[in-house]
């Protein structure tokens, strides 16, 4: 199994305009090195999923932590961000 963990994720607006942002931590703990990290991202409102995108984190070695930014393509953090009660992030792939 994968120890790939996420820390200290927030869902905010980004500094220059009002799209949706999702910003955290990943941790390699699996004794292994990858060149690249394939994360699968998902936000919600009341259950209903309203983004669905792919992060790709690049040169992700073992014991590193790595900070991230995903901007939401589509999404105004002034119309739905405050609604966003939960959200999914889980390892897609890993190479």
């Amino acid at each position: 199994m994968q120890a790939i963990n996420f820390y200290n994720i927030k869902i905010g607006p980004s500094k220059s305009s009002n799209q949706v942002v999702v910003r955290g931590e990943i941790e390699n703990k699996s004794g292994k090195n990858y060149n690249a990290v394939a994360i699968r991202i998902i936000l919600f409102i009341k259950s209903t999923p309203i983004a669905n995108s792919v992060l790709v984190v690049n040169g992700l070695f073992n014991g590193m932590t790595k900070s991230f930014d995903k901007y939401i393509e589509g999404l105004r953090y002034d119309k739905v961000g405050k609604d966003i009660d939960r959200q999914e992030l889980y390892v897609e792939s890993t190479y």
